[in-house]
């Protein structure tokens, strides 16, 4: 018997619209904010948000949530208007269940790992 995952997960594709130039720090920390803003600690806890992956070229990312708060991180990804004091937009993409799905229909390459 296959044992029962505690949580179900969705992950969002966004795309950040912006003249600034964000790392992957910047962004986590916007999203982070917005959260904190919107819904306060307890709603952090509850989605559980963790940025995946943050391609600084094509400002295209990855983010984690929990299934049922898929609609609070939307929110809070629409709610952040600046990054680096430059006007931003994020965008919503996509959603999927798994990430493969998520990059398959999105038509992303899976990152290639460093060599150490």
């Amino acid at each position: 018997m296959m044992p029962v995952r505690s949580v179900r997960r969705r992950y969002l594709l966004f795309k950040v619209s912006t003249d600034a130039a964000p790392d992957e720090k910047t962004i986590w920390e916007n999203l982070r904010d917005s959260i904190d803003v919107l819904y306060g600690a307890k709603g952090f806890s509850l989605i559980d948000p963790n940025l995946i992956e943050y391609n600084e070229a094509t400002r295209n990312g990855i983010v984690r949530c929990t299934h049922d708060t898929e609609r609070f991180l939307r929110a809070s990804l629409a709610s952040i208007v600046s990054v680096s004091d430059t006007p931003a937009a994020f965008r919503v993409e996509r959603a999927s269940g798994t990430i493969k799905t998520l990059r398959r229909k999105a038509g992303i390459e899976k990152p290639k790992k460093e060599s150490e």
